[in-house]
């Protein structure tokens, strides 16, 4: 780090009179060319609730731009919350983070910003703002487009996961629904924009966002639509050009103990598993994994336990716990289990912002000694995986150690249609294989089996092994991203219909029970899946994508690419 001398751009060189006249063609005159300029991903779109609030919020940010002497330059981007839930195009669910992260590096390359403020909500498209922050490192502000106020239905607070049981019904058991009931929920459950209420993919990761230093204290929790989110926007717009003059880039602020303070969070507000792969993948970005990898995450996990009752662990909303004291105030309750020294894009360090939060609620951000759970994501190993993650908040007591039968599924759909069909029963074990980054392709977001289940009240009875991932709205055991996963071959492949599983979440254990050379032979015999796809983007996720461990994305640099 250290101070801007001047203000020169390569726009201002002699040989750029013809980039400085197309530039003067869109409005911007001598004085904005001597100053920074600033990319402004603006990714307000009608594509996701998340987003549609966002060109407000980019309003506020380059009136701060302008207001400490640089010069805005915005392009655009979309909200990724998918409408093809269950559906063969939710396949682009993870793959859609890359895109969006390859989107902005692009765009950068081609108009050499001095900095960049990148707006999102949603579930990828904070994830891919981390990563590019990464990768162009030039200075960076992260702004979060913030969370959905909760509805009011009947006289109580709602979010979306007080509907899917009903929604998901619709399919699975149509005579049980009320139709006029369900309609009337969809018009009061969603009352504005923002990411949905609960701590789904979307929240986790803009929490996330702000324990890692690139968003402005308070962010993650400050409702979408509000004065006070425009007021942060506005001071993200300031706070650019500072970073910008003092050279302050997202490797000063993204360090390995700013990355393992994100972990601490991710744990202790109950973040969803999703969020497992998106570190993973910026710490893949960063060249990070000999230290930040999922042993780590794993381990941290195990001395941090989850402190706030946020739905699904809990009956509270992200407004709540922005209310109760936010980010800040969680990271000021694990005290010492925080590394205080790093930076952050405000220009005060982890520990000077965290002297400044307050705890105003001990039931919504509890004292460590009276958590939601003793201990935050688990990850699980044994001979059927050598890793899975699992998030025990959301699973009852009765089924952290179950043995059943194995049902064996080989896509998405062919799982959806038993179910719906009423094909599972109590104690069954659903094996949900070929949807990882290589067999889904794309790591499928299998979040709408968990929902089935629900809608059927088998939550409770029935457990879910996927090597997919599973959405943060998801209740019930799921044990999602095994790996290997089974197009590489891994053990999940080899699973018949019928075999014994047994599940034990406190031993963090994932056990086949066949024989060891049952398995040798089977593998002996075992040839992989003919490809799902073959044209289009996914392709190159069939062909080349890194494992879930390492995030699940493209291998896009020299060490991983061959």
């Amino acid at each position: 780090m250290g101070k801007k001398e001047n203000y020169t751009h390569v726009l201002l060189k002699p040989e750029m009179a013809r980039m400085r006249a197309l530039s003067k063609a869109i409005g911007y005159d001598n004085e904005d060319l001597h100053r920074f300029r600033i990319g402004i991903q603006n990714t307000w779109s009608e594509t996701a609730a998340g987003h549609t609030h966002l060109k407000q919020v980019t309003e506020a940010v380059r009136a701060g731009i302008w207001q400490a002497g640089g010069t805005p330059i915005e392009f655009g981007g979309y909200g990724g919350c998918p409408i093809a839930l269950g559906m063969n195009g939710h396949r682009y669910d993870t793959p859609s983070r890359d895109i969006m992260a390859m989107d902005v590096e692009t765009c950068s390359e081609l108009h050499s910003f001095d900095g960049l403020v990148l707006i999102s909500s949603c579930d990828k498209n904070v994830p891919a703002h981390l990563l590019a922050a990464a990768r162009m490192n030039i200075p960076t502000v992260i702004v979060l487009g913030g969370p959905m106020g909760s509805g009011r239905f009947r006289f109580r607070n709602v979010d979306m996961s007080d509907l899917d049981p009903f929604s998901w019904a619709c399919e699975t058991d149509p005579a049980s629904v009320n139709y006029d009931s369900v309609e009337e929920m969809t018009e009061c459950l969603c009352p504005g924009p923002g990411a949905c209420a609960l701590m789904g993919t979307a929240n986790t990761m803009q929490c996330i966002s702000e324990a890692l230093g690139m968003s402005l204290p308070g962010n993650a929790t400050t409702v979408a639509g509000s004065g006070s989110l425009l007021r942060l926007a506005k001071q993200a717009g300031r706070a650019i050009v500072r970073l910008i003059d003092e050279d302050v880039k997202p490797s000063d602020i993204i360090t390995p103990e700013a990355m393992e303070n994100a972990i601490r969070i991710l744990h202790a507000i109950g973040g969803g598993t999703n969020a497992v792969v998106h570190l993973l993948a910026l710490s893949h970005e960063l060249g990070m994994l000999d230290r930040v990898n999922l042993q780590l995450i794993e381990k941290l996990g195990m001395d941090t336990p989850c402190i706030t009752p946020i739905k699904p662990s809990g009956p509270y909303h992200l407004e709540d716990l922005g209310e109760a004291g936010g980010i800040q105030g969680v990271m000021k309750r694990l005290g010492e289990k925080i590394h205080p020294s790093p930076v952050t894009v405000n220009g005060k360090t982890v520990g000077g912002n965290i002297e400044e939060a307050r705890i105003r609620n001990e039931e919504i951000i509890r004292p460590l000694e009276n958590p939601v759970f003793s201990e935050g994501l688990y990850v699980l190993h044994g001979n059927l995986a050598d890793s899975a993650v699992v998030r025990p908040t959301v699973i009852a007591k009765s089924m952290h150690q179950v043995t059943g039968p194995a049902r064996v599924f080989e896509s998405m759909e062919s799982c959806l249609d038993a179910i719906r069909l009423h094909k599972i029963n109590p104690g069954d074990i659903i094996v949900l294989r070929y949807e990882g980054p290589k067999g889904g392709p794309g790591l499928t977001d299998v979040f709408k089996i968990m929902g089935y289940l629900v809608s059927l009240n088998l939550h409770e009875s029935c457990a879910v092994i996927s090597d997919g991932k599973v959405s943060g709205f998801a209740k019930g055991p799921f044990i999602c991203q095994v790996t290997p996963e089974a197009a590489e071959g891994g053990t999940i492949a080899l699973v018949h219909e019928g075999d014994a599983i047994c599940i034990d979440l406190p031993a963090r254990s994932l056990e086949l029970l066949v024989s060891d050379a049952e398995l040798a032979e089977r593998r002996r015999t075992w040839k992989p899946n003919p490809p799902r796809v073959t044209k289009g983007l996914l392709t190159l996720y069939a062909k080349s994508a890194l494992p879930a461990t390492m995030g699940a994305g493209l291998p896009l640099n020299l060490d991983t690419a061959e």
